[in-house]
């Protein structure tokens, strides 16, 4: 009975042998360098690299699996899975992973065999200086708030071909990014669009109203517009409250 009991322990102490780890970086040799189990990620997201010690477990084919579970309603359930390129028997593997959403995380690896051998938890969180307390936004907050017309947003917030116009004969869209470097303190960016009805005078046509939700601590927001009609706009962008955020122009030719 004793000689069992030995050896179920050293089983479950083999399969437990291979460990994750959530780190700022790591050594030539997979060593984990700041490891935690409670990250802090701007409201963009952040990278936090999952590294993956083997230990002397074999890795049978060129590719493990990553799965991440999120907790939702008091389960863990699917929310993200990778495929990691891998060498022949290695003994550690890391992959830079982002996360953009805060919560309670499960992050396991799969053989293709479908075997999972090894796991850990992890929380996610905002950084503080995105959580505090929102205060009334005065008119002068938005002072240093630009507005920028591009062809594309690329991850992470940069505009890319940035434009002031455009020919309805190539495209009837334009992405407007909006940057305020601090956080925008709005949970809705409030869009009033006007144009020219004659170029002779100021901006007399009204032509619609946009309401985008938002995330308050973003300290940027971008969204897409689409025009029907040549002429020349001004987009007029307010926070909830209706304070100004940012006036921008805008020509459409045919």
């Amino acid at each position: 009975m004793k000689r069992i009991l030995l050896i179920l322990v050293f089983t479950a102490t083999f399969i437990s042998a291979q460990q994750v780890y959530f780190v700022h970086s790591y050594t030539e040799d997979g060593e984990p360098i700041g490891a935690k189990n409670e990250w802090d990620i701007k409201p963009w997201g952040s990278f936090v690299y999952v590294l993956l010690d083997v230990e002397d477990k074999d890795l049978k084919g060129n590719v493990v699996y990553m799965f991440v579970d999120k907790m939702t309603d008091g389960e863990y359930k699917a929310f993200d899975s990778k495929a990691i390129n891998i060498k022949y028997n290695p003994k550690w593997v890391v992959y830079n992973y982002k996360f953009t959403q805060t919560g309670e995380y499960d992050v396991y690896f799969v053989t293709t065999d479908q075997e999972r051998f090894a796991g850990e938890k992890v929380t996610i969180k905002y950084e503080e200086s995105f959580t505090r307390p929102r205060q009334t936004t005065s008119r002068t907050y938005y002072d240093n708030c630009k507005i920028t017309f591009c062809k594309k947003v690329l991850v992470g917030g940069d505009p890319l071909g940035v434009i002031n116009s455009i020919s309805l004969s190539n495209t009837s869209s334009v992405f407007i990014l909006i940057n305020n470097y601090n956080a925008l303190n709005t949970s809705k960016l409030l869009v009033d669009v006007w144009k020219k009805r004659n170029r002779m005078f100021e901006y007399d046509e009204f032509v619609e109203s946009k309401k985008y939700r938002i995330n308050p601590d973003w300290p940027d927001a971008f969204f897409k517009y689409t025009f029907s009609k040549p002429g020349e706009y001004k987009f007029s962008i307010y926070n909830e409250n209706e304070v100004g955020i940012q006036t921008g122009y805008f020509t459409v030719s045919n």
